[in-house]
C-alpha cells in the first residue's frame, strides 16, 4: 500500500497537468481573474457577464461518477482526519476517474491548500470554477489560496464572489468572519475583512435576494473587529483632535490603482495639493504602470503621470478632480518635531480610508533625502500618504517600512519635497486646523 501510495503522490500530477492543459487553462483563468476584479470593485454586473462567458466555454466530457464516488468519498474521510496525503492521493484518482465534477477538483485543490502546494492549488481552483463558476466553497478556497500567496487584493475578490454566490449566505458571512478574526495570515484576515465590508446591510423593507439569505445580518465593519479604543470619545459631543485631523484629510487622501495587462497590479495613497486635481505619492507606486485610476472620497478619476523622481521618490499625477482646498506641506525640519504626534491616512492592503498614530521618532538622511522617521504603522499600499500634524499640515509622505523592526517606518520629509522643487506649495489651499492659514 506504501509503495502504491508513493506512485500516485508522484505520477498523477503529470497525468492531472494533461488534462487541465488540455482545458485551455490560459482562457478560463482569465475569466475568472476578470470574476475577481470585478467582484474587488463592487461591479457585480460584470462579474455576471463573465461568469456568463466562462459557462459558454467548452466542457470536458463527463467521466466515470461510479468509478470516482468511492476514491472522493476516501479523500473526504481522510481530509476530515487531517491524513493529508492519503487525502490527496484518494482524490487524485476520484480526478482521473472523473476530471469535469467541480466537488472533486475543488476538494483536490483544496488538500494541496492543506499540504501548502500552492500554486498546484491555485490551478486546480481556478479549473474547478472554470467547471462551476458559482461554485461559493470553491471561491473561497481560491480566496485563501491567494491569501496564502500574499495578494489580499485577489483574496478579498475571491471571497466577495465565495458570498455573492452562496446559497446560504449567512453561512458564509460566519466563515468570513472566522477568517477575519483567527486566522493567522495577515493577507487572509484582510481579505476576509474587505469581502465582509462589501455586503450591503440589509434594511426592513428589503426581502432576501438569495435562497438561503432569510435571517441575514448585517456583517461587522472593520471598525467592529477591531478594539474600539475611542469608544469614550464617540459618546462626546466634542469632537476628539485626531477625529478633526481625519475629517480634514480623509476627502483629500487617495487610493491609486494601478493596470498592466488589463489587470490590478499595484495599489498605493496620494493626497490632493491643488484645487484643479493634482495628486501627490511616490514614484515607485506608478513606475510600471500602463493605466491609473485614483479615488479620492467620493470622487474617481483616470490619471496621468504629470512629473515623477526617484529621489526623492514621488510622483505627481494629472486628474479630472476637483476641490475647493487641499493639503498642505510643512517645510519644519528640526529637532523640535521629535516626539511630536502624527497621523497617517493611507489605503494599506486597498483598506481606504485607514486611520493610524503615531509619534516622530527621528529625522533621518538617506542617501542625500531627508526622513522623517516615524512610529506610526505602514504596509503596503500606504505608500504615497500623507503624514499629518495635529495642526491637519503635511510633515511627510508615507514611504519606507523597515520588515526587520517593529514601527520603523519613514516618511519623506514636506521640508524635502519643497527644496526639491518638485512641486510649488503656493498653489496648495487650506487652513491650520486652528483657522490660522499655512502659508501667507
Amino acid at each position: 500500500m506504501k509503495i502504491l501510495l508513493k506512485i500516485l503522490i508522484w505520477v498523477t500530477p503529470l497525468a492531472m497537468m494533461r488534462i487541465i492543459a488540455a482545458g485551455q487553462y490560459e482562457t478560463f483563468d482569465y475569466h475568472v481573474q476578470q470574476m475577481i476584479i470585478h467582484a474587488a470593485a463592487n461591479d457585480m454586473a460584470s462579474v455576471q457577464t463573465f461568469r456568463e462567458l466562462l459557462e459558454n466555454l467548452h466542457r470536458p466530457e463527463p467521466g466515470d461518477s461510479q468509478q470516482a464516488t468511492p476514491f472522493s468519498q476516501q479523500g473526504q474521510e481522510n481530509l476530515a482526519r487531517s491524513n493529508l496525503k492519503n487525502a490527496l492521493a484518494a482524490f487524485r484518482q476520484a480526478f482521473i476517474a472523473d476530471p469535469a465534477n467541480p466537488d472533486i477538483a475543488g476538494h483536490l485543490a483544496f488538500t494541496y491548500l492543506r499540504l501548502n502546494r500552492l500554486r498546484e492549488a491555485e490551478r486546480l481552483s481556478v479549473y474547478a470554477l472554470y467547471l462551476s463558476p458559482a461554485h461559493s466553497t470553491n471561491w473561497l478556497t481560491l480566496g485563501e489560496i491567494y491569501g496564502h500567496l500574499r495578494d489580499p487584493q485577489r483574496a478579498a475578490g475571491a471571497m466577495m464572489n465565495a458570498y455573492h454566490f452562496a446559497q446560504d449566505r449567512p453561512q458564509l458571512a460566519e466563515q468570513l468572519r472566522k477568517l477575519a478574526t483567527t486566522d493567522d495570515m495577515d493577507e487572509i484576515r484582510i481579505g476576509a475583512l474587505q469581502a465582509l465590508q462589501s455586503i450591503p446591510p440589509r434594511t426592513a423593507s428589503s426581502g432576501a435576494s438569495n435562497p438561503g439569505e432569510s435571517g441575514h445580518t448585517t456583517p461587522p465593519s472593520l471598525a467592529t473587529l477591531t478594539p474600539r479604543i475611542a469608544a469614550d470619545t464617540q459618546a462626546s459631543n466634542e469632537e476628539n483632535p485626531r477625529q478633526k485631523v481625519y475629517r480634514r484629510a480623509i476627502s483629500l487622501t487617495c487610493l491609486i490603482i494601478t493596470f498592466q495587462n488589463g489587470k490590478t497590479a499595484n495599489l498605493g495613497s496620494g493626497l490632493l495639493v491643488s484645487s484643479d486635481g493634482l495628486v501627490m505619492t511616490n514614484h515607485h507606486v506608478i513606475e510600471k504602470a500602463e493605466n491609473l485610476a485614483v479615488r479620492c472620497g467620493d470622487q474617481e478619476s483616470k490619471a496621468e503621470v504629470r512629473r515623477q523622481s526617484k529621489a526623492p521618490d514621488l510622483a505627481l499625477l494629472a486628474t479630472s478632480l476637483k476641490t475647493t482646498e487641499s493639503l498642505v506641506l510643512n517645510e519644519t525640519y528640526n529637532r523640535d518635531l521629535v516626539g511630536l504626534d502624527i497621523f497617517v491616512i493611507g489605503s494599506p492592503y486597498g483598506l481606504e480610508g485607514t486611520f493610524s498614530t503615531g509619534i516622530i521618532s527621528g529625522l533621518r538622511e538617506i542617501e542625500g533625502v531627508r526622513y522623517i522617521q516615524i512610529s506610526a504603522p505602514i504596509s503596503p499600499g500606504n505608500s504615497g500618504g500623507p503624514v499629518l500634524l495635529r495642526d491637519g499640515t503635511v510633515i511627510g509622505i508615507a514611504t519606507l517600512g523597515s520588515k526587520v523592526g517593529q514601527n520603523l517606518n519613514f516618511a519623506i520629509a514636506a521640508a524635502e519635497i519643497v527644496v526639491s522643487n518638485f512641486f510649488d506649495p503656493a498653489r496648495m489651499k487650506s487652513q491650520r486646523l486652528n483657522g490660522k492659514p499655512h502659508l501667507d
